[in-house]
């Protein structure tokens, strides 16, 4: 898609979900304390669209950033670019190893804890078995 598109698909999403949420251009102009006309005239292309509007509006809708990219992008079936899964493969080696579980208050490892479960059961067994 061309930046064009991307751009007219950001408009699109954020002029429904206004209207889905039965708010006017004007009650989002009062949210964000603009002047009348200001997201008509964003929305018109006469005031070019910036990320900081995106996000001042559909903040303005009552929605997280994240909330309103997911609505725009849906998750979609076609495969990643080679970028995305590089970027990806980066950030998960980037994440520090898993701490390794505790061990147990009383100073023993779950190996000695089990020798001694065992023990005590042997002679539990030991003592049904005399008595």
């Amino acid at each position: 898609m061309s930046d064009k598109e991307e751009v007219d698909r950001l408009l699109n999403v954020l002029r429904t979900s206004i209207r889905l949420l039965g708010l006017t251009n004007r009650e989002i102009e009062r949210r964000l304390g603009l002047t009348p006309s200001y997201v008509s005239r964003i929305f018109s292309g006469t005031i070019e669209l910036k990320m900081e509007h995106v996000l001042a509006i559909a903040r303005a809708m009552g929605l997280e950033p994240w909330e309103f990219f997911e609505l725009a992008y849906p998750r979609r079936s076609d495969s990643p670019s080679e970028s995305f899964r590089a970027i990806r493969t980066l950030l998960r080696d980037m994440q520090p190893p898993p701490e390794p579980p505790a061990p147990p208050a009383s100073g023993l490892t779950a190996e000695e804890i089990d020798q001694k479960i065992q023990e005590s059961v042997r002679r539990a067994l030991r003592e049904l078995k005399v008595g």
